[in-house]
């Protein structure tokens, strides 16, 4: 880290990551997360997976995670248009990471969203056009599948996620694991993966979500990556911080050419550095791409008039809940997750019996 006055949000915690600061959202947090250690015991606590357990909806907001997954591309119609109408494949590759990684400030919701059922699919659209669709294509493990269509198709970003949780001691560990791809009109395709998240405080003390780890792009076509860190490892000093351990939410990085389409660090050929927060902003070669201060525009993902029947909006559980009838909403997630169980057994029950039948 070359300087040590990176724009940060308010919300970054001096020590790194997004700071909670709704106390009344933590404590009810913490009463369901003391309650499911007395169901289930310590097990919990020592890296039991939390997505097959059944949460109260006090803990819920009336969304589907469907619709929840699009906050993080909030920035999709600035930046990723920007990508479509570069000639350069270095500035597109720039645009694309600006809007990955910005988007990630974007994602510290606390409340959580609604598991989809199996099909269950939302279908949304952007201000400017851009149109988006997502669709729970697998109940376990629960997998998400989504496609980003930009104005006049000038980008197209789709991919799939699993995504997968569990306790670690005072911390809840995610990963979205899955590929992400933007595509351009020309044939370039630039992927990258997302970094683990941590959300630390579950039980007691400060609130803090965190991102932590590597991200890679790469647009094979052009022979051109990006490697990120978030939260990289430092001894001693640390260029510009001395011996002060830097935030957490700071990353470095570099994009660099690949000759031969072959990305293994030995052959990387650096173009240009980049660094910042994933709370505040990006610089490439200290020329900023992204600042919160910028006053760049956060887009919503705005449900589509006349959706299709299997459209989140029309779960009964997530109606109740936009009402304020907590009780109601509750008793329609129990119903709906009966309903997905026993249709789970009668898939895995016609497997079975054709697997016999292929036999005889």
């Amino acid at each position: 880290m070359k300087k040590a006055n990176i724009s940060r949000m308010p919300e970054a915690c001096s020590t790194g990551g997004f700071k909670v600061e709704d106390q009344e959202i933590v404590k009810v947090q913490r009463a369901a997360a003391w309650d499911l250690i007395k169901q289930m015991g310590q097990n919990l606590t020592q890296g039991a997976s939390v997505i097959n357990i059944s949460m109260p909806v006090r803990l819920f907001e009336p969304r589907s995670y469907l619709q929840r997954i699009t906050d993080g591309w909030c920035y999709a119609p600035v930046y990723l248009t920007r990508a479509a109408n570069a000639s350069d494949p270095v500035e597109r590759l720039k645009c694309v990471v600006t809007f990955a990684i910005a988007g990630l400030s974007n994602t510290c919701t606390q409340l959580k969203p609604f598991n989809p059922i199996l099909g269950e699919t939302f279908q949304g659209i952007y201000d400017d056009g851009t149109e988006v669709f997502s669709e729970q294509s697998s109940h376990h493990p629960p997998i998400t599948n989504w496609q980003v269509v930009g104005p006049a198709k000038s980008y197209h970003f789709y991919g799939f996620g699993e995504w997968a949780a569990s306790f670690r001691g005072n911390s809840v560990k995610g990963h979205q694991k899955g590929i992400h791809v933007v595509e351009f009109p020309d044939g370039t395709k630039i992927t990258y993966d997302l970094p683990i998240i941590w959300c630390k405080g579950i039980m007691f003390g400060e609130r803090i979500v965190e991102y932590d780890g590597p991200v890679e792009f790469r647009d094979e076509k052009n022979e051109l990556g990006c490697s990120i860190v978030i939260n990289p490892p430092q001894s001693g000093g640390f260029l510009g911080w001395g011996k002060k351990k830097i935030p957490s939410d700071f990353f470095v990085g570099s994009i660099y050419r690949a000759p031969g389409r072959n990305f293994e660090e030995s052959n990387r050929q650096k173009i240009c550095e980049i660094e910042g927060s994933w709370l505040g902003c990006i610089e490439f070669n200290g020329e900023p791409y992204w600042d919160w201060q910028m006053g760049i525009p956060k887009f919503v993902s705005n449900p589509i008039n006349n959706p299709l029947p299997s459209d989140c909006r029309y779960r009964e559980d997530l109606i109740f809940l936009s009402s304020g009838d907590l009780e109601g909403s509750q008793e329609w997630k129990l119903k709906l997750e009966q309903n997905q169980r026993r249709e789970a057994k009668l898939r895995k029950d016609g497997f079975e019996k054709k697997k016999v039948e292929a036999t005889e």
